[in-house]
């Protein structure tokens, strides 16, 4: 059963290139323009490479809910329901690599930013904490997306909102107007948010903002997790 969901999620190919190679293509050119004095800023380089990062991870939630529907919309649920396993564990086989395929995808972005343009990260190792949380986060709501739609398509529409508008209102994509509702919604209106401003804090050196964010972000995951399993009793 590992070695199956293993090789399902590695062979999508083009999902791969769609979640690494756009997102760096995107990093790359915005970098550029972001360009002082002829060199390149290593704070805007990774700021941006922050923002594609959380964004992708969102996306790549398809891994999740595509997997799903093949499972438990399709055809194949007949033969899936006919094994000897309950389930629950191909949810579980399916989220656990969906989910670190998605977090492998998120060190090639910040591997890049930090070879390329040549970004000194501190406190990296608790930045990948966020990541972790931030991508299980993702991966969770797609799972729970997919069971109250049913639809792979209606699931991507959700997350894509999700996605775009999450980075709208946390101002990562362009500069909210300064006042004190703004201020909120930079660090509070969504996970994307949260993740966003718990990476900062940690590489600013705050860390009573970046434990409170990534506590959120934690927090948020594990009522997630809790949701799911009460869920898939519509579908086993």
């Amino acid at each position: 059963m590992l070695r199956f969901y293993g090789l399902r999620v590695l062979k999508d190919y083009l999902g791969h290139i769609i979640l690494i190679g756009l997102p760096l293509a995107l990093l790359t050119i915005n970098t550029y323009i972001s360009v002082e004095n002829g060199a390149v800023q290593e704070e805007a380089a990774l700021y941006i490479g922050l923002v594609y990062i959380f964004m992708f991870q969102v996306f790549g939630a398809a891994y999740t809910f595509e997997g799903m529907e093949h499972d438990f919309y399709k055809p194949f649920k007949n033969r899936l329901f006919a094994a000897p396993i309950r389930p629950t564990k191909f949810i579980l086989a399916n989220l656990f690599f969906s989910t670190l395929v998605s977090f492998l995808q998120s060190l090639v972005i910040l591997s890049y930013v930090v070879i390329v343009f040549g970004v000194r990260i501190p406190n990296w190792g608790l930045i990948l904490v966020v990541f972790l949380f931030s991508v299980m986060f993702a991966q969770l709501l797609a799972a729970v997306l997919i069971i109250f739609l049913k639809k792979a398509n209606k699931a991507q529409a959700a997350i894509t909102l999700y996605a775009i508008g999450g980075t709208m209102l946390s101002g990562l994509f362009f500069q909210l107007p300064e006042n004190s509702l703004t201020e909120i919604l930079e660090k509070y209106s969504t996970p994307i948010a949260w993740a966003f401003t718990s990476s900062n804090a940690w590489i600013e050196g705050n860390f009573e903002q970046g434990i409170q964010f990534l506590g959120m972000l934690v927090g948020i995951t594990i009522l997630a997790g809790l949701f799911l399993i009460k869920l898939t009793k519509r579908v086993v």
